[in-house]
């Protein structure tokens, strides 16, 4: 009766704390004891999503309220901050960066008293490439990237990662090409791979290498041995979502070495047992065309 009883004081707190997160126009999803995510759309930044499309983390380790990248915009930052409090209890007193992209980037400047992380790769990227990031997210976005005109909308993180921990987590810096890298973490059973994983769908290659890909996708199975994952969208996941994407990208890549040995020239390249996915139409296309300059690139090397 006790253990009942728990279970469904559980499940109404989490009730109320995910009706409180909407309140302030964010949803906070729960995924495990002091743990929310903030799911994201599918595809690409455009005027439907705000910009919504690297699903965030809140993670509650004591006094301290971590989120793991802040959104899109200033305007959307604000709103997670209150959404963040609501449910957490407290300020975010820390932001990770994992990777260079406005979508989880630009919503630091909405939380100035957090310390922001991000390895000195990924601040380094920022430092140079933050102006032209914003200005497509802008484009892209439309009236809802209205908050990226603010003056000081760019806040890059000044403390670096260094060493396996950081806090709550355990970490581990994996390539997407070369040069730049993600950061992976491990709280408990829950490890978080944006840049690395899309559960559910095609991956989106852009800022990618294949086979750099393929190689951190080896190293992501066995740092999240007996974890559940959340990836850069889609549903948390186990580690068949990493088989998943493995066999994609080997499949795509195959495909595109036999044309390329057969001396044709790019053209469509039509992978038919992942043409049902959500993503195929808009994003397999793109992965063509960055695969086959890869594979040309090296074949002509």
């Amino acid at each position: 009766m006790r253990r009942h009883f728990g279970a469904m004081l559980l499940v109404l707190v989490a009730l109320c704390a995910g009706r409180a997160s909407a309140d302030c126009g964010v949803a906070l999803e729960p995924v495990a004891p002091d743990v929310w995510r903030v799911p994201a759309a599918r595809g690409r930044p455009d005027a439907a999503n705000g910009g919504l499309t690297i699903q965030l983390v809140l993670v509650r380790e004591g006094r301290r309220l971590w989120l793991v990248g802040s959104g899109p915009t200033p305007a959307f930052g604000r709103a997670l901050a209150c959404a963040a409090r609501q449910a957490a209890g407290g300020p975010v007193t820390d932001i990770v960066n994992t990777h260079v992209a406005p979508e989880l980037s630009l919503g630091n400047s909405a939380f100035p008293r957090a310390r922001l992380w991000a390895l000195p790769e990924v601040i380094a990227a920022m430092h140079e490439r933050c102006g032209a990031c914003l200005a497509s997210l802008r484009d892209q976005v439309g009236p809802a990237g209205a908050s990226l005109d603010e003056p000081d909308a760019i806040r890059v993180p000044p403390q670096a990662v260094r060493g396996p921990r950081l806090g709550p987590f355990d970490t581990q810096a994996l390539p997407r090409q070369a040069g730049e890298p993600t950061l992976v973490l491990r709280h408990r059973g829950i490890v978080i791979a944006q840049g690395l994983l899309w559960p559910g769908d095609v991956p989106d290659l852009y800022g990618t290498n294949s086979a750099s890909l393929l190689d951190s996708l080896d190293q992501l199975e066995r740092f999240a041995t007996g974890a559940r994952l959340i990836g850069q969208q889609g549903d948390v996941a186990d580690a068949s979502a990493i088989d998943a994407q493995r066999r994609y990208l080997l499949a795509l890549r195959g495909a595109i070495r036999a044309r390329l040995d057969a001396g044709e020239v790019q053209g469509e390249v039509p992978l038919p047992d992942y043409a049902a996915l959500p993503g195929y139409a808009q994003l397999h296309p793109l992965n063509v065309q960055r695969v086959w300059r890869e594979l040309e690139s090296e074949l002509f090397r």
